[in-house]
């Protein structure tokens, strides 16, 4: 099994358009997020964008970089096109960094990378973290997760889950999964639970593909999704 990063980075976000190409201390978004997933022991490292600039600022850190003008419903959609192109082992691992998830936590990497070697049996991980502030539970631009008993998503949302409760599981912008899952991704029926949600991994989740949700207890990360969080995110990382 072979570990493949791969960042999905869309030029024009539909709720913070060129976000990838804003900048915190001098480094475009896109560069923080490229370097950071430098740091990760892996066999390839590579971003998939629809943009030349992103493309021209990725290969200038020397990393790789894949364009297409094709347009994909979603970054989930847009990686599993890409492995049946490179025509990749199904065994192998693809994690699915997102590009405006600043300040990754890399420890998570890790952990999900350890849980996949000693699995044969998950095909899809994501990472999620407890959250205790109430106004995480009411952001729309956070998602949120319920899970059951043995760690396995029910659902994710925008919307304040579960009702009443006044902490929740936050989903992180890191994905895991098998390629041969991805091979059968694109071929899944799209629900309405995906498209009223605007949430890619509801896709799975509607068409009976578990998905194991690994907890860690604490990250530094900033997800980047409105102008308010960059400016945030500028104030805290500055």
């Amino acid at each position: 099994m072979k570990t493949r990063i791969l960042i999905p980075a869309r030029l024009e976000s539909s709720r913070f358009p060129k976000k990838l190409l804003q900048k915190l201390s001098n480094k475009t978004l896109i560069e923080h997020i490229c370097i950071r997933a430098s740091k990760i022991k892996c066999d390839s490292l590579m971003v998939l964008t629809d943009s030349k600039i992103i493309q021209k600022i990725v290969e200038s850190l020397d990393i790789e970089c894949y364009h297409s003008k094709i347009n994909y419903s979603n970054g989930t959609d847009r990686i599993a096109h890409f492995c049946k192109l490179k025509k990749y082992n199904p065994s192998d691992l693809i994690i699915n960094i997102q590009a405006d998830e600043l300040n990754f936590p890399l420890n998570a990497i890790n952990k999900i990378k350890n849980y996949f070697s000693i699995t044969k049996k998950v095909s899809v991980a994501t990472i999620v973290c407890q959250s205790k502030n109430p106004l995480d539970l009411k952001n729309k631009n956070l998602v949120k997760t319920v899970i059951d008993k043995n760690n396995n998503a029910i659902y994710f949302s925008r919307s304040p889950i579960p009702f009443g409760s006044k902490n929740c599981f936050l989903h992180l912008g890191i994905y895991a999964y098998k390629v041969g899952i991805l091979m059968q991704y694109r071929g899944f029926k799209k629900g309405a639970v995906e498209t009223d949600e605007s949430l890619e991994q509801n896709r799975f989740l509607f068409n009976s593909t578990p998905i194991k949700c690994i907890p860690i207890k604490s990250h530094d990360s900033v997800s980047i999704n409105t102008k308010n969080d960059l400016k945030l995110a500028r104030k805290k990382f500055k």
